[in-house]
């Protein structure tokens, strides 16, 4: 599951494109992404319990803050200080409970083991969501993930699904040539950030937590038909949107249709 290793500028690339990615997530295509991930997040929830959850890679935290604002302890993982500090500032925009925020400026290419909360043997939730496709060898980090998942915990995988780009070059971008020319390439170039990401089967994502002993337990796709539509400003109908997102909702844990979703989503639960 290592792929040929791709150039990369020490993740500066994330610090130079922050606002393009800002940007993107005010998309309607990303709203319904974000939606999808807590609603997913949220069938993990304990009533009545505080968790202790590891966002790595987490940017300015869109995933974790709504955790955070839940009443969880929440710390975020990052290569990027621009994006961290973005974080910071939506959890004091939010509330009292940037109380319990912390955040780790780190470089992924760091093998060191991962932070562990200061009294627990691990996090209740890591979660790792569009980083693994970046990584020279995903596994090493699955790993790490893994160890740093508390006995009974749940680790939250995400990436970008290979069979989405050859349906959005060939059915939204109407381009068939560039669906056939990306069918077998072993990575892309992401259009915000610019980096080049391997493209990551679920199944060897799947496989590399097994070998470190995690139970995969749930698997989603999200946003199956929004992709696939070239009309982007009937995208920004509110009603549209909101009827989308429901399909999306009904199709995010069914055969065949979470198969060529635009990401897959694992949920990995470490056992006890």
């Amino acid at each position: 599951m290592s792929g040929a290793p791709v150039q990369r500028d020490c993740w500066t690339a994330f610090d130079r494109a922050a606002e393009d990615w800002l940007v993107w997530q005010r998309t309607p295509w990303a709203r319904a992404y974000y939606a999808l991930v807590q609603l997913h997040l949220a069938t993990l929830e304990p009533a009545g319990q505080v968790w202790n959850v590891l966002d790595v890679g987490g940017a300015n935290g869109a995933d974790s803050l709504p955790l955070l604002e839940a009443g969880h302890h929440v710390t975020i993982v990052d290569a990027s200080s621009v994006l961290l500090a973005e974080a910071v500032a939506a959890a004091e925009r939010a509330g009292p409970g940037a109380g319990q925020l912390r955040i780790e400026h780190r470089d992924l290419d760091d093998r060191r083991a991962l932070p562990l909360p200061a009294d627990a043997e691990g996090w209740d939730l890591v979660l790792c969501h569009n980083v693994l496709h970046y990584r020279d060898d995903a596994a090493e980090l699955v790993g790490r993930l893994v160890a740093a998942t508390r006995p009974g915990g749940v680790l939250s995988l995400i990436a970008p699904n290979p069979a989405m780009d050859v349906l959005a070059a060939a059915v939204r971008d109407r381009d068939p040539r560039q669906g056939l020319e990306v069918l077998d390439a072993p990575s892309r170039r992401s259009v915000t950030v610019g980096e080049p990401m391997h493209r990551l089967e679920r199944a060897d994502v799947e496989a590399a937590a097994r070998a470190e002993g995690a139970v995969v337990t749930e698997w989603y796709g999200l946003r199956v038909v929004i992709d696939l539509v070239a009309d982007d400003e009937v995208k920004e109908d509110p009603e549209w949107l909101r009827q989308a997102l429901e399909l999306e909702v009904a199709l995010s844990a069914r055969d065949p249709y979470r198969e060529v979703a635009r990401f897959w989503q694992l949920f990995c639960r470490r056992p006890g």
